[in-house]
């Protein structure tokens, strides 16, 4: 677990780091807040972006992982309730399997099974969003050095653009 026992206890660097990747207020019984906190600590204030982004993209592999998990077994449970649902249903007298999917459908429970797969699909569409937020922003960072370097060799060969 994280090294902070209160917010109130992390350094102000490490909170505008977590700011700036939309965490305004960071929660100590949140995992995810508590899985980056523990990531990024260890780094110090003098870590570049390019690390602390790596460090970042770790903790959300495993939370992506997680989420997907967690998304299968949701939309699993739920189609086979909905599948037995609808069986059930088509076994009585004159039943239509449009009529049937309605009822099943309709079932509170299954409705329940289908919020908790669809909520579960969202969390892992976020998380795979927030990697490509990751990456585009790990390849700005490469990008900015390289450009900064090759400035850096422009300016010491004495060229100032000038033609």
């Amino acid at each position: 677990m994280t090294a902070f026992e209160r917010v109130e206890d992390i350094p102000p660097g490490l909170i505008e780091v977590l700011r700036g990747i939309g965490i305004e207020e960071p929660n100590l019984s949140e995992p995810l807040h508590m899985k980056l906190i523990d990531a990024l600590y260890p780094l110090g204030i003098g870590a570049t972006l390019g690390q602390r982004v790596v460090a970042m993209r770790f903790v959300f592999n495993w939370e992506l992982t997680a989420a997907g998990k967690e998304y299968a077994t949701a939309k699993t449970e739920y189609e086979r309730a909905f599948a037995k649902r609808k069986v059930k249903e088509l076994a009585e007298p004159k039943m239509s399997v449009a009529k049937a999917e309605a009822i099943a459908e309709a079932d509170d429970d299954i409705y329940r099974l289908k919020l908790t797969y669809l909520l579960a699909e969202q969390r892992e569409r976020a998380m795979r969003k927030f990697l490509d937020t990751l990456d585009a922003a790990l390849e700005n960072h490469r990008t900015d050095r390289a450009d900064q370097r090759a400035g850096d060799r422009a300016h010491a060969s004495g060229y100032d653009g000038a033609a």
